[in-house]
């Protein structure tokens, strides 16, 4: 309002004394409303107000006869139509006899012709048109008209109907249903008042067929039933853009991509007639550019996109499915196929990413979870693949269960392509933290594909994909025995550089880290590390997923300098290249943290760590696997920079949150015990120290047996409680096992076999064997020496027969 009267009071130098004021924009955005609202508000500034209907030249002409008999002029015969609407016009610009007067020409579509008609002169003249074209006739560029804001749609439906309340949550979707088109929400409201209908009612209706609901006659003062509005702007468009809005109209009321609509060898395929607007590229944009001409459309030039209006979108697609249900399945099976002609068939790889998200927010208002034809069901597959791969597990899982269940019921649970998108679906329930649940549906899905045959592509898939269920519920002999079997198979099916075979490698890898296999491990990284360089490139992510894990390998091996060295490089190299903070940026940033501390920068451990930590809380939330993965990492990065009380409560969280999120016999819920037991015993409790240590190694030892390296460091820190409360013997006799132990599985130089022989080597003194203690520690010092280790914390530990606290590192799997 308030621009519209500052460009009616401003000074111009136009042709005219004042120029034109045009309000323009969807039908049912409140134009016609607006400039009403001005002559009631300023009628006082005017000695006639007169408003014309402008749809078609006769209806003007007509106005500015009536006009003629009110102001009484001279020489006036309504008979001579051409001549007395002339007149008129000639009467109001010398301002005889009224000099300040206001033209209201309402629902112009044509500029050129009401240009005839507007008088030059000290009045002013108001335009509302769905026309955007104003400039080039007129001289003026005209004031767009938008939709209501969220908060008004709901203030308005607050208002006008008792049952809602600024709270009420179906009020804010009906609005957003509404799109916050003004004649739309006056509609509802409407309705719901006169027909008693509740909200949730009318809401499920809008969904159900908005045609049918904004078609029914309502009292309010608006000439045609809301569902006819835009027919009137259709009419003055050519058959070809009218062809492209009602294809338009099945697509789903987001922004739809010019790549994705202007595909005239696939629509020619369909039999689609769309005529000139599918020839060349200059037709189409004509066509789309008059669609918006006409508001029935907007356009972003810079993304290059096309937008309907939600409202107007689902009432022109009921109209026709209600009026022409053939033309309507065939609009809706192009719209599919125009879908599933942009899947670039590569959801793997980085640069798929923009030609996967012009498709992505259609699929479902478009009906294509539903369409039978085989590529628009791998469109469907590679999405959600695409989704989880790139770190959108909960938009994954809900795209993929929707499109699941329909499919189950459509095709039936053993159809072949229900069932390779079922194993989509298992892996983004796995990576939500449902792990039992993807566990099951993995078996069954395995079980079903057996009807393919057992070197069939996608039943192998779902095996590669049932061997990761196991590893992460802590099944690791299990997961690694069924990726050995598979590996043969993989080469054999898919060759052995392919993608998928070595995807099997690197699980490999993982499960035979995950049982302290750390140099067979090594050997499967490698390869997978050469494959995939060649194939990728340095910087791709499989291939840092592989030097990331080769790093990994390192630092488990005893190798923490190299280890630091390689994960720095990951590192900095995800940073540079602005990599999301998706789980191969968790795992590196922590891994990072670990070489760190293991290395013996404790400080800049523990910032790394605190970092990664407050990251992924904000990103997943506390319980999250990965969260939990850090957390237990943080426990052992406090307590060595003093910070006890803080490590406590974090461990005491992370235990909780362990035994809630993967059960209390998990293998990492035990390393967060022996971590937290730790900090009890530096806080002065050895007691609540021990009897956490004898939980764990109780449980690693079902897990894994004496001689894994994490039932062996449990074992350090529990000769380290039991020395803590005077148990000297029982301390040296557990130092002994695991000092043995360690040097076979670890080697007799690993760090923390000499750590295990540094305070073996104090217990064995407590217990009177003087001769002993010496000898094992001058081994261990020389050994430190041999290595340039001198300087390392543990190092200086053993320098000063001080006990040295081995953590444990979670399985990061």
């Amino acid at each position: 309002m308030e621009r519209l009267r500052s460009g009616l009071f401003r000074e111009s130098a136009a042709v005219i004394d004042q120029p034109p004021q045009a309000l323009f924009g969807l039908g049912g955005v409140g134009k016609t409303e607006i400039a009403a609202e001005y002559a009631h508000r300023y009628r006082a500034d005017y000695e006639l107000v007169w408003w014309i209907r402008a749809e078609q030249e006769m209806a003007v002409v007509n106005a500015l006869i009536a006009l003629g008999r009110r102001m009484g002029l001279p020489g006036f015969r309504a008979e001579e139509r051409d001549s007395s609407a002339r007149l008129v016009i000639e009467a109001l610009e010398s301002g005889e006899p009224y000099q300040h007067w206001l033209l209201i020409f309402d629902n112009a579509n044509n500029a050129g012709m009401i240009s005839d008609y507007i008088p030059r002169g000290r009045g002013h003249v108001i335009i509302t048109s769905r026309d955007s074209h104003w400039r080039k006739t007129l001289g003026v560029a005209g004031i767009e008209v938008g939709e209501f804001s969220p908060a008004e749609t709901l203030e308005f439906l607050v208002k006008r109907v008792p049952s809602f309340s600024q709270n009420d949550a179906v009020a804010t979707e009906l609005a957003s249903e509404l799109g916050h088109l003004p004649l739309a929400a006056e509609h509802a409201a409407a309705y719901m008042i006169e027909t008693g209908t509740s909200p949730a009612e009318y809401l499920a209706r809008l969904r159900e067929n908005a045609h049918e609901l904004l078609a029914s006659e309502v009292d309010i003062p608006y000439p045609l039933a809301v569902a006819a509005t835009w027919g009137v702007s259709r009419q003055a468009i050519s058959a070809e853009a009218d062809d492209l809005f009602q294809l338009l109209s099945f697509f789903a009321p987001e922004p739809v991509a010019e790549e994705l609509l202007f595909q005239p060898s696939r629509l020619r395929e369909l039999a689609l007639d769309l005529g000139r607007a599918i020839r060349n590229i200059t037709e189409f944009r004509t066509a789309v550019r008059q669609l918006a001409r006409f508001s029935l459309v907007k356009i972003d030039g810079v993304l290059n996109v096309v937008q309907m209006h939600r409202v107007v979108q689902a009432v022109t697609r009921g109209r026709l499915q209600r009026e022409q249900p053939e033309l309507a399945q065939t609009l809706a099976h192009a719209v599919h196929a125009l879908l599933a002609a942009s899947d670039p068939g590569a959801p793997g790889r980085d640069d798929s990413d923009p030609l996967y998200e012009r498709s992505r927010a259609h699929l479902v208002s478009a009906g294509a979870l539903d369409c039978p034809d085989s590529e628009v069901r791998d469109l469907i597959i590679n999405q959600v693949r695409r989704l989880h791969r790139r770190g959108g597990f909960s938009e994954s899982l809900a795209l993929g269960e929707r499109a699941l269940e329909a499919w189950k019921g459509l095709f039936g649970q053993d159809d072949r392509q229900t069932l390779a998108l079922a194993i989509e679906v298992g892996i983004a329930t796995r990576l939500n933290g449902q792990w039992e649940q993807a566990y099951h549906l993995n078996s069954d899905t395995l079980q079903r594909l057996k009807a393919f045959g057992e070197d069939d592509q996608i039943y192998l898939l779902c095996a590669l994909s049932h061997g990761v269920d196991l590893c992460v519920l802590g099944r690791y002999q299990e997961a690694l025995d069924n990726d050995l079997a598979l590996l043969p198979r993989f080469e054999r099916v898919f060759r052995p550089e392919h993608e998928s075979t070595i995807r099997v490698r690197n699980n490999i890898a993982v499960s035979m880290r995950c049982l302290g296999r750390f140099a067979e491990a090594m050997e499967h990284d490698l390869e997978a590390l050469r494959i995939r360089e060649g194939k990728f490139g340095p910087n791709e992510d499989q291939t840092l997923t592989s030097r990331f894990a080769v790093a990994r390998n390192l630092r488990r091996m005893g190798r923490y300098d190299d280890a630091l060295d390689m994960i720095r490089e990951v590192d900095a190299l995800l940073v540079q290249l602005g990599a999301p903070w998706d789980a191969l940026r968790v795992f590196t940033a922590l891994d990072l943290a670990i070489s760190l501390r293991r290395a013996g920068f404790f400080q800049q451990a523990a910032a790394q760590a605190e970092e990664a930590l407050a990251k992924q809380t904000a990103s997943a939330g506390p319980e999250h696997r990965m969260t939990l993965l850090v957390a237990t990492n943080v426990i052992n990065d406090r307590r060595l920079t003093d910070n006890l009380a803080g490590a406590e409560e974090l461990g005491e969280q992370t235990v909780a949150g362990w035994a809630k999120a993967a059960g209390d016999r998990h293998p990492n819920t035990f390393a967060a015990r022996a971590n937290l037991a730790i900090v009890l015993r530096a806080r002065g409790n050895p007691r609540g120290a021990r009897e956490l240590n004898e939980q764990a190694l109780a449980g690693f030892r079902e897990h894994f047996g004496d001689e894994h390296p994490s039932t062996l460091l449990v074992m350090v820190n529990l000769a380290s409680d039991l020395a803590g409360i005077g148990e000297v013997r029982r301390a040296r006799e557990l130092g002994e096992a695991a000092y043995q132990g360690s040097g076979r599985v670890l080697g007799e130089r690993h760090p923390c076999t000499l750590a295990t022989g540094a305070n073996l080597s104090v217990d064995r003194l407590a217990d009177g064997d003087a001769e002993g203690a010496a000898e094992l520690r001058e081994f261990v010092l020389q050994a430190y020496r041999d290595a340039r280790f001198t300087e390392h914390p543990e190092a200086r530990l053993a320098l000063q027969q001080g006990r040295i606290n081995l953590d444990i590192e979670p399985m990061m799997n």
